[in-house]
């Protein structure tokens, strides 16, 4: 075992046995079976639904009998990202972690401490014999990355708790207790395929640092799927030639990092489209030397084959469509100072014979904002002829000027830490809007330890800071 000489014990043994479960989104009959294995062997109340939600009811501990329900709820699906070089089937296998004592990782993907780190809390919780708690009503949702599916489907009828504590958050001391609403937007654009007779190239964007769309979409990061596309056309302005597949990103909530396309270019013209390559990789160097220095555009020769390939027409209809579509940060709120109010982020982009496909996902803290968004959206895409489809949709979570639970949570962290928390709104999506929906005056709040570049194959979590957050959840419910 990895972690096995890291504290807390217990909850890193979870958490462990967590990454040793392939669990990215859409994979998930296996880790939703394991917890409800885990409630069968200590003869705790669960609930499995068909969307593979689980709930977990522990009566109080000794003493706490009389007191409210407290809910507890993370999601246990994880972004599955892996290098170009990692060989892991990150459908089949576990995650190869890793730690220095400091951090735990894993080698060549991401982590999942988005949101294995919750998972972990809740069932070191449920596990405890020794710890004080008022009745528990564990929730672990299903598919929150690809668009909260799980929260959007599950019934929350069976709980009598009223304050609920997320644990969705990556910075320990900042408290979110406000978030933005978002969308899934899905563009199909028809294309035609011809013969191909030219040399093949492979052209790669890489070297970029990706990361969340909520969390990093204000640092301007490089977007791969929008710099191959520019690259693209404006290479068309000096020598032809017709893409034979496009395609990046792997979530539509992971800023892409890696995006590549092939096309075949007559051999008299594959000089000329290499310098243009060139030019686009010196100029885009320059526009990101400060945000995402190591951007790297490079062009392979590869083998002829009988591939068709798209129209002429297609080819400029495809990458001229990716180029005019807005992308990063819209506008910034004008009620709080540094909040992102609306954005969005085209992380998937995909190609099969007959259609490429563009996946965004639209988020904003003002209604009104995404719809306008989404139907901008749905008017460029329907102008070049593509159908659009929206999914996933999810309100926000508006600020509670009155919660009982804000004010304890604070008041617990001012006696352990000596200073107040900082009290957070987010542009990133978090459950909480959906399940407020569900139960009637629900009080949330949303903590979490410290994790960096979630999403990201960077991924790393502070092994002292869920140490910090597991003493601090435990003196909250005591």
């Amino acid at each position: 075992m990895a972690f096995e000489n890291l504290q807390p014990k217990e909850v890193f043994h979870f958490f462990e046995e967590i990454c040793n479960i392939p669990h990215g989104s859409g994979n998930l009959q296996k880790i939703s079976d394991y917890l409800v294995s885990f409630a069968k062997e200590r003869n705790l109340e669960y609930i499995q639904d068909s969307e593979l939600n689980v709930i977990i009811k522990a009566p109080a501990s000794a003493g706490y009998e009389d007191k409210e329900p407290v809910i507890l709820q993370g999601h246990m699906d994880m972004v599955a990202v892996k290098e170009d070089s990692s060989d892991i089937d990150m459908v089949n296998e576990g995650l190869r972690v890793k730690t220095d004592g400091e951090y735990v990782w894993a080698e060549g993907t991401s982590l999942g401490g988005d949101d294995g780190i919750a998972v972990a809390y809740c069932l070191a919780l449920l596990d405890s014999k020794d710890i004080p708690h008022p009745p528990l009503e564990v929730v672990i949702t299903t598919n929150e990355e690809t668009g909260m599916f799980g929260a959007t489907a599950i019934d929350l009828s069976s709980l009598a708790g009223k304050k609920l504590i997320n644990i969705d958050n990556e910075e320990e001391g900042a408290f979110i207790v406000s978030c933005a609403g978002g969308a899934r937007v899905y563009s199909e654009l028809p294309v035609r395929r011809v013969a191909a007779t030219g040399k093949r190239l492979k052209v790669e964007v890489s070297g970029l640092l990706g990361g969340h769309s909520g969390e990093m979409i204000i640092k301007g990061r490089g977007n791969a799927n929008i710099i191959l596309a520019r690259t693209l056309l404006e290479a068309l302005d000096s020598a032809d030639f017709n893409l034979e597949t496009i395609g990046g990103g792997v979530a539509d909530n992971a800023i892409p990092n890696v995006s590549s396309a092939i096309v075949s270019i007559d051999p008299s013209k594959a000089e000329a489209f290499k310098a243009s390559v060139s030019k686009s990789l010196e100029d885009i160097k320059g526009e990101l030397e400060v945000k995402d220095p190591d951007v790297n555009i490079a062009v392979k020769e590869l083998e002829n084959g009988n591939e068709a390939v798209l129209s002429p027409e297609d080819t400029k209809k495809v990458l001229s469509l990716i180029c005019v579509m807005p992308d990063g940060v819209q506008a910034m709120s004008s009620s709080v100072e540094g909040l992102v109010e609306t954005s969005l982020n085209l992380g998937i982009l995909k190609t099969t014979e007959d259609m490429v496909t563009i996946e965004q996902s639209v988020r904003s803290s003002v209604a009104s904002s995404k719809d306008f968004l989404i139907r901008k959206i749905k008017t460029i895409s329907e102008s070049y002829g593509a159908k659009v489809e929206v999914s996933g949709s999810y309100p926000g979570w508006k600020y509670r000027q009155v919660s009982e639970l804000r004010d304890h949570m604070v008041s617990v962290y001012k006696d352990m830490y000596g200073v107040e928390p900082r009290i957070l709104a987010i542009h990133a999506g978090l459950e909480c809007g959906i399940l407020s929906e569900k139960i009637e005056g629900l009080d949330c709040i949303s903590i979490g330890p410290d994790m960096q570049d979630i999403h990201s194959t960077k991924e790393k979590l502070s092994v002292r800071s869920a140490s910090n957050v597991w003493d601090y959840l435990k003196a909250v419910l005591k």
